[in-house]
């Protein structure tokens, strides 16, 4: 079965937390995230089987990830087992726990094909001093990171997503920037609506003609018919990218046929962002 879509997903602790939540074990129960209990428990093969098997049961409702990237498939009817994952966890021992064994489930019951990120720091068991220097170092790797995967799947022809749902702030904020940067669909789960959200395209630089297009239209001035016509046959395809990323409006007739256009608030900050 050939794979067709690549799902970027960040890993929180939701399997950790709801597992504490579950179990009448007093220790693992009141142990914090940063604990060294973890690091004894991730070498725990009994241990690690019963999180998998709590996870089995219920996966949805137990993983944050797996719930937000299962809902995604029912809703858009894809079998998961097309789809290649690629997990992005943090550096430490409770979030390592949570990673390997969702890996299990997305190979074991899903069938996906899996792959493994360099992690995201963490800062538990760190000095203050270095932890943030570590973190902020560790933003600019992960976006180069992410981008560079993005990118390179795109152009062996997969539909890129990106999922971030779970994980520290900062790293879900790097994670939907890279989708953004790159042009792919970002998406995660809404607690309040219980469903799947996908993000507008919030971010987006253009290129080439699609600049000068956006150059053109800088002074905000009602185009002519005649030009605004041929500014439709010359630049259709960048027309429609910038209207698809909202940096101008293309006006619409009752027919639903092209009559005016004109930038928007947004694409005038970014056309003059890209004069400096």
């Amino acid at each position: 079965m050939g794979k067709t879509e690549f799902h970027l997903i960040t890993l929180g602790n939701s399997l950790i937390a709801n597992y504490q939540k579950a179990i009448d074990d007093s220790k693992i129960k009141k142990a914090g995230m940063g604990d060294g209990i973890w690091s004894e428990l991730i070498n725990d093969s009994s241990f690690l089987e019963k999180i998998y098997a709590f996870l089995s049961e219920k996966p949805k409702e137990r993983s944050a990830e797996l719930n937000s990237f299962l809902k995604y498939c029912e809703k858009h009817n894809i079998n998961p087992a097309t789809c290649e994952i690629y997990l992005s966890g943090t550096q430490t021992a409770s979030n390592e726990i949570a990673l390997r064994v969702i890996e299990k489930y997305f190979k074991e019951k899903l069938n996906c094909t899996m792959y493994s990120s360099p992690q995201f720091p963490g800062y538990f068991d760190k000095p203050l001093e270095t932890a943030a220097d570590e973190f902020i170092k560790g933003l600019t790797d992960i976006l180069d990171c992410f981008i560079y995967l993005a990118s390179k799947k795109k152009k062996e022809g997969y539909k890129v997503v990106f999922n971030p749902t779970g994980g520290f702030k900062a790293h879900v904020i790097t994670s939907a920037l890279a989708g953004f940067l790159t042009g792919c669909e970002v998406y995660y789960m809404h607690e309040e609506f219980k469903d799947i959200i996908k993000f507008p395209p919030l971010f987006y630089l253009p290129r080439g003609n699609e600049l000068k297009v956006l150059e053109m239209l800088s002074d905000k001035k009602p185009k002519s018919n005649k030009e605004f016509k041929e500014l439709m046959n010359k630049y259709a395809d960048e027309i429609a990218r910038l209207e698809h990323y909202g940096l101008l409006e293309v006006e619409r007739d009752e027919f639903n046929e092209a009559c005016g256009i004109r930038i928007t608030n947004k694409g005038s900050w970014v056309c003059g962002y890209l004069r400096e």
